[in-house]
Formats: structure tokens, C-alpha cells, sequence
């Protein structure tokens, strides 16, 4: 073993380029796919650093009304106690309920500690039990009577230091708009990046104000409204089967009363294990969740990387074998057997893929630190080799099946050689395996552009995405959060002032802004046989000039009016989606009821995309939004919000929006100024599938990068092994272009045959992910003729650079070679 070490040294010496190409590749392929593979295994364990996952569950629903059948990630209020309470598998419930008006919190919370004033996206009301059903790492304070007190709030690590520095918190006051002082009680560590659910204040919800009644009666009726998420903890062994049983069950004793009073509607419910959230949940209203597709595509691109660059390895270590058939055909003669020689060239690529997997390392520790591959992973990927040594244990198995894999083919090949022959002619040995060498380069440049081409369809998807007309103008809309009854109530001030300015071209105000989720209720509306039928549709509440300030088409009747006095109550816009599902001849005038609210349909607008293009255009009920907000319980007015959507010329964009920040300050004084761009706001409805697209492009350009590091190889021993032929070419008159196109050639014909077979690789791949969109830019052929002019032009280059040299020297030097 000490000889075979010398020699392999001394062989590396001899042969730098060779050691750094297959260095070079193999630690870019490592790096890679370590930098992928801990993405895949931050989203494959989701949720699994609580203790009790596996007996932790999400209580989902689904109600079936007037023929629309809704899924909802949001649950009664009521059902976790009324569930405990009637099985007795279930051992604790949890219910969070976003903190802000109508359990919508859309522009995070506004928390004052003197004069600190910061917002936060993720507040929560929780029961009390949290802490008990959900394991956290406590800083400060006691977890079993953190929540008890109706006033407490329990803060995040981040939360603490943004107020307190590196204090202890525990028993300071913080206060909502409401102005309310909440006592701190406890400090948990911030939750890792994986966790689906994430929060960073949780206020108690003992309170008065969501306490459940004690009457049976009025907790069926909250059965069918919606609005906080349930969890619960079940008993080890318990089974999820047996929960449908146990639904029907429910519903037949809680909600048939008044399911039976509303005609065709029915309701179920089932269990989400929490560790499956993030990647096999599909209802409605719920966070944020992960693909499953986009991990196949990660893993692929990772596997094929690491492909490429094994045959890299493959390759040159065939490619030059004419160097060591002379060394081969000795030891054979000096009585070295089969298997010890073959130990031995697996012995060198185990070594090479070892020392490939330490660069590797330093390679993925430098991109995390230093460039934004990790925010486009989310935040998620962290590599500490001393806190996992397991991950230690895996790298290096990895190296070792690596070096294996690489190394197999050409232990074997160099092995097999018989003396004799070995000796007798140094191009003899490297003849043998040219098909071998080709068919890897096909593979290599089959994965390399089906790669390039997925790419290039993705983000040919994005710019369709990003370019589709939405119905209404995205373009030069700013949106500006309205915070408090006080601040609301004083809108048409606002309004007035904002028109004052020449860049102000108009403003209306809505509830949830374009792109986010409208709400979703049982409206009865007339058929066109004149009788109240109930259907399941999205609910947008709108301002005054909201049909000219977004650009709507009005297709029939007009829009609402403050002017006039019919346009009180429950009189609706609706777009052609409601008019399509209703079946109307006529639907102007037909009649629309809520409760105790009766209205009817004044005008029809075409269909535009409220929510995001991964889902159609469904139908879609337009309400005028209150003006008087006196009858807001005093409790609740600080937490009143609004968006009001300010459309401005696009010309002296800065001092337009400081003379805004001047009228909210007057208006408004005690929050900053927030607002956004629509645009940016719709563009961010897309933030994964971009996250994707750059990912996979960077990873596209690695792949070709290694694919062309072993070509440049291959061409060098090639052009080394055909000097003479070279020489002989040009002295009866090649020019140094004849003797290139000569070389690439045969490389050029494998990479079109690859091409075509990525196409067809590339389409089904890309067909597969386009069923996440709604609208679709489709799959253009050019898109893989480019694929295919971009990787034949990057090889050609590549085997043209290397060439080029030998090409153009002295023959003479060429034919003195023995």
C-alpha cells in the first residue's frame, strides 16, 4: 500500500491537469449536492424537532354547501374543547388565532415597549396549554403557567432582543395599539427554519373576549364558522383511520340541526400528521407549504451533478490509460495479479473523492457565508459538522461509494489488459474503451442540457407570470396600511388631502389587497327561477372609485355610489365567474342575501385575478365596505384594519410618496408610515417558484461547467494521443480551423444526440411542474433547439480551446515524436 501511495503521488505530480480537472469536478458535484441534499433533508423533517410530533395532529375540515365543496386549514373556535371532550383519545388541543381583527393580522402587529415601535407578521392568541403539547427551548420563565394569566404574552429569543438587548424580559410590560399593557412571562428560542407554523408572540386567549359559552347550543352554532387552527395531541398507537368514524359521529350529534336547515350541505373533517403538513396538505386557507415537485427537481439536479461529475472521473481515467499501460504490463510480468491492481485504481479514486468531499466542504461553507444560495433556500441550509457528526459519518461513506462508483469501471478496464499487449503499443490500451468514453459524454451531455433546458422553460414560465394581464392595473399602485378605527374613520380626509397632489391620480381602499386570500362565506343568492339557493363564494369588501382606481371592466350595470341611497346594505358587484355558476340570463337585479342583510347585483365586471395565477378565476362578490365604524366594540377598534391603494402618475415617484408620508403622519401619528407597491406585492405570490428557477439555473451552470471541465480533459489527451496524425495533416496542407473541426466533430454529434434526448427528458419534467399554474406559458420547441446551439457551442469552444494549440504549432515538432 505504501508503494501504490508513492506512485500514486508521483503520478499526480506528473499529471497536474488531470489531478486538478478531476479534483475540481468531483468537489464542485460534492459541494453541490451536499448544499442540495441538506435543503431536501431541512424540508423532509419539517416539524420534527417537537417532541411529540408523531402524536400531534392538525384538525382540518371541509364543508359542502350548495355544491361547492371547501377545504379549510382554519376550524371553529369551538371544536377543539367540544372534540376533547367527546373522545377520549384526544389528551390536549391547542388553537391558535391570528392576533389582529377578524383573526386576519395582514400587516403584522404593532407591539410599543417606551418608544420601540416594531411590527410583527406572526402573533398568535394560543390556549394556554402550548407549551405542553408543543416542546420548545425555554430562556425564561416557567412553560406550565406562562399563559394561565389572561394578560401574559410569551416572546421569541428575536422578540426579546429587539426590545431588551440581552436582559431577561421576564415580568417587563409590552402594550398593543389597544394600549393595554401585556405582561412577559416567558422566552423561547427562536423555531428553526423548517417549522411550518411559525410564531413569535403568543398572547394568552383566556381573556373575556374569546372565551367559549358555556351554552351547548351556541358552540354547535360556532361549528360553521372558521378562523383559528386546531391541534391535537393524541394517545401513542392512536390510529388516524378511525377518525372519520369518529367525524360522522360528530357531526350527526353538533351539526345536523343546522345543516339540515341549509339545503345540500354537509361536513367532514380529518387529521393532518404535523411532520406531513408542509408537504401533503392541499386545503385552503393555510400557511405557506412546500412542493413536493420542486424536491424531485432538487434531488435530480443533485443526483445528476454528482453523475457528471463521476464521469468525469470515469472518463479521463480511461481516456489516459496509454500512459499507464507500460506501468500495467510490467507489474503483470513482475507477477502483480488482477485484484491488486484493481485495488489500487480504486484505491486512487477513493483517495481523489475524499480529498474532493473536504474542498467540497470548504466550498459550501464559503457559499453559505458569503453568497445568497442560502436565502434562496429559505434560510433553511446549516452545515455543522461538529454539533452532527452522523453528517461527518455520511460525508465520508459518501466519498467512499463515490470513489467506488467513479472508480469501478476503470479499475476494471486498466486491470484487464494482458501484458503483452499492454506493452507492445502505448495508443493500444486507450483504443478499447473509446464507445465506453462517448457513450458516458452522451450521458453527461443528455443530463447537462436537459438541466439547461428546465431552466429556461421555468423562467419562461415566471416572465409569462410576470407579463399576463390580471384583469386590472398592478402597475404604479401603492398600497398604504390603514391601522385603528380612529385612523379609518378619517378616510375621505385622507382621500381629499392625497388628491391634492398632481401625482395622485386617484385611491379607493379594499380589505385584503390583490393577491391575498378574500374571505370565504355562504352567500343566498337568486336563481334564475326567482328562489334563494345558497352558494360558497370569495367575498371582497371595496371602497368608493375601487372599479376606476384598479382598472376594472364594467360589462353591465355601474359601480357602487355613495351618491346614491340604494347603495346601502348588501348590494354587490360580481364578476363573470358568479354569473357563469349561477346560470343568470339576467343578472342585474337579482338578489343577494346574508344573514339579516338583503341586497342585490348592480354591476357585473369581467373576471380578473384577485388571487394568484396558481388558481383560476373563481366567483367573486363585490361589498362596499362601512363607513361608520361606531358599532366596533371599543375592545377591538385599535386593531381595525384597512389597505388603501393610492394610484400615482409614475413620475417623481420619491417626493410623491413623501407627501403621502406627510399626510398619514398628520392623520396618523402614532405608526410609522408602511406601504408597498402592488406589483411587489404580487410578485411575491411567486417567490418560491423564482427561488426555484434561480436554483436551478445556478446549479444548470455548475453542470455544464464540470460536464466541459472533463471535456476539456478528454480533448487534451485526445489532441496528446493524435499529435502525430495532427502533424502529418498539416504538412500536406490542414489549416489549424480543418484540424479543430476535425477534433470536435464527433463531440458536436454527441452532444445533438443528447440534445434530443433532454428534450424529451425536459418536456415531461417541465409538464409535470407547469400543473402548479393555472395559466400557462405552455412548452415552446425553440426553447430546446436553444438548449441544444448553447451546449454545442460551449463544447465546441471548449474542445476548440484546448485544440487550438496543437493545432497551430510547428508539424515538424508533431513528427519528431517517436
Amino acid at each position: 500500500m505504501r508503494n501504490y501511495m508513492v506512485v500514486l503521488l508521483r503520478t499526480l505530480q506528473r499529471e497536474k491537469l488531470y489531478a486538478a480537472i478531476n479534483v475540481a469536478g468531483l468537489s464542485l458535484g460534492v459541494a453541490c449536492c451536499l448544499l442540495l441534499g441538506l435543503f431536501l433533508w431541512s424540508e423532509l423533517t419539517y416539524d420534527r424537532h417537537f417532541d411529540n410530533y408523531r402524536n400531534i395532529y392538525r384538525l382540518v375540515n371541509e364543508f359542502d354547501i350548495g355544491g361547492s365543496h371547501d377545504t379549510f386549514a382554519v376550524t371553529s373556535q369551538a371544536i377543539g374543547a367540544m372534540v376533547a371532550a367527546e373522545n377520549p383519545e384526544v389528551k390536549a388541543y391547542v388553537r391558535f388565532q391570528n392576533f389582529g381583527s377578524g383573526g386576519s393580522n395582514t400587516t403584522g402587529l404593532a407591539i410599543h415597549h417606551g418608544n420601540d415601535v416594531y411590527f410583527w407578521e406572526n402573533a398568535y392568541t394560543v390556549s394556554d396549554d402550548v407549551f405542553d403539547v408543543f416542546s420548545h427551548r425555554i430562556i425564561y420563565g416557567d412553560p406550565k403557567n406562562a399563559l394561565k394569566d389572561p394578560s401574559s404574552v410569551a416572546i421569541s429569543e428575536t422578540v426579546a432582543r429587539r426590545y431588551f438587548g440581552n436582559a431577561n424580559p421576564v415580568g417587563e410590560t409590552i402594550t398593543t395599539d389597544q394600549g393595554i399593557p401585556t405582561r412577559i412571562t416567558l422566552v423561547f428560542a427562536d423555531l428553526p427554519p423548517n417549522t411550518h407554523l411559525k410564531y413569535d408572540l403568543l398572547f394568552s386567549d383566556n381573556g373575556a373576549m374569546l372565551k367559549l359559552p358555556d351554552n351547548q347550543s351556541e358552540r354547535r352554532r360556532m361549528l360553521w364558522n372558521v378562523g383559528v387552527y386546531t391541534y391535537l395531541l393524541m394517545a401513542p398507537g392512536f390510529d388516524p383511520k378511525t377518525w372519520a368514524h369518529f367525524s360522522d359521529q360528530f357531526y350527526a350529534r353538533n351539526m345536523t340541526e343546522i345543516g339540515n336547515a341549509i339545503k345540500g350541505s354537509s361536513w367532514k373533517s380529518w387529521l393532518q400528521p404535523l411532520a406531513s403538513i408542509h408537504l401533503k396538505s392541499d386545503v385552503g386557507y393555510d400557511r405557506p407549504t412546500g412542493n413536493p415537485i420542486y424536491l424531485y427537481g432538487c434531488a435530480a439536479v443533485a443526483l445528476f451533478i454528482l453523475i457528471v461529475a463521476c464521469i468525469n472521473y470515469m472518463n479521463l481515467a480511461t481516456a489516459r490509460a496509454m500512459r499507464r499501460a507500460h506501468s500495467v504490463g510490467i507489474r503483470k510480468i513482475l507477477g502483480a495479479s488482477r485484484l491488486a491492481l484493481g485495488l489500487q485504481f480504486l484505491g486512487e479514486a477513493v483517495l481523489f473523492s475524499l480529498l474532493a468531499i473536504i474542498i467540497g466542504v470548504v466550498i459550501v461553507e464559503v457559499s453559505l457565508r458569503f453568497t445568497s444560495i442560502n436565502a434562496l433556500m429559505g434560510q433553511q441550509v446549516r452545515l455543522d459538522l461538529a454539533q452532527h457528526p452522523l453528517l461527518l459519518a455520511v460525508l465520508v461513506g459518501l466519498g467512499v461509494l463515490m470513489g467506488l462508483l467513479s472508480g469501478i469501471y476503470p479499475a476494471f478496464y486498466l486491470s484487464s489488459w494482458a501484458p503483452l499487449s499492454a506493452l507492445a503499443s502505448k495508443n493500444a490500451a486507450g483504443k478499447g474503451n473509446l464507445r465506453m468514453r462517448e457513450g458516458l459524454v452522451l450521458l453527461q451531455f443528455t443530463i447537462s442540457v436537459a438541466v439547461i433546458a428546465c431552466t429556461i422553460l421555468m423562467a419562461a414560465q415566471m416572465r409569462y407570470i410576470a407579463s399576463k394581464p390580471l384583469g386590472f392595473q398592478k402597475e404604479n399602485q401603492v398600497v398604504v396600511h390603514l391601522r385603528g378605527a380612529s385612523t379609518i374613520e378619517k378616510l375621505s380626509t385622507i382621500r381629499t388631502e392625497l388628491a391634492k397632489n398632481a401625482h395622485v391620480l386617484g385611491s379607493t381602499e379594499l380589505q385584503v389587497v390583490m393577491g391575498q386570500t378574500p374571505s370565504i362565506n355562504v352567500i343566498n343568492m337568486e336563481n334564475n327561477s326567482g328562489e334563494m339557493t345558497p352558494v360558497t363564494t370569495s367575498n371582497l369588501e371595496i371602497g368608493e372609485d375601487f372599479v376606476s382606481v384598479m382598472g376594472l371592466k364594467i360589462l353591465q350595470g355601474r359601480d357602487f355610489s355613495k351618491r346614491l341611497l340604494t347603495d346601502v346594505g348588501l348590494n354587490v358587484l360580481v364578476n363573470e365567474a358568479t354569473v357563469r355558476k349561477m346560470g343568470w340570463t339576467e343578472p342585474l337585479g337579482k338578489r343577494v342575501a346574508a344573514g339579516n342583510l338583503t341586497g342585490r347585483v348592480v354591476g357585473v365586471v369581467a373576471d380578473f385575478n384577485y388571487r394568484s395565477l396558481h388558481t383560476l378565476v373563481e366567483p367573486l362578490l363585490m361589498f362596499p365596505l362601512p363607513d361608520n365604524l361606531a358599532a366596533v366594540p371599543e375592545v377591538l377598534r385599535p386593531f381595525q384594519e384597512r389597505q388603501l391603494v393610492v394610484r400615482i402618475s409614475g413620475g417623481d415617484v420619491e417626493r410623491t410618496l413623501g407627501y403621502m408620508e406627510d399626510v398619514m403622519a398628520k392623520v396618523d401619528p402614532k405608526h410609522p408610515f408602511q406601504f408597498e407597491f402592488l406589483d411587489d406585492q404580487l410578485d411575491h405570490l411567486y417567490k418560491s417558484e423564482h427561488q426555484l428557477t434561480r436554483l436551478i439555473g445556478i446549479f444548470a451552470a455548475v453542470c455544464i461547467f464540470i460536464a466541459c471541465l472533463g471535456l476539456f480533459g478528454l480533448a487534451s489527451f485526445t489532441t496528446e494521443q493524435r499529435t502525430r496524425e495532427i502533424g502529418t495533416r498539416k504538412v500536406l496542407g490542414a489549416t489549424a480551423w480543418q484540424i479543430i473541426a476535425l477534433l470536435s466533430k464527433r463531440i458536436l454529434i454527441l452532444v445533438l444526440v443528447a440534445s434530443v434526448l433532454a428534450a424529451v427528458i425536459s418536456y415531461f419534467a417541465i409538464d409535470q411542474w407547469l400543473t402548479g399554474f393555472a395559466y400557462r406559458a405552455g412548452i415552446n420547441p425553440g426553447i430546446f433547439l436553444v438548449s441544444a446551439v448553447v451546449a454545442s457551442v460551449v463544447a465546441f469552444v471548449t474542445v476548440a480551446l484546448q485544440s487550438y494549440k496543437t493545432a497551430s504549432a510547428d508539424p515538424v515538432e508533431a513528427l519528431r515524436e517517436v
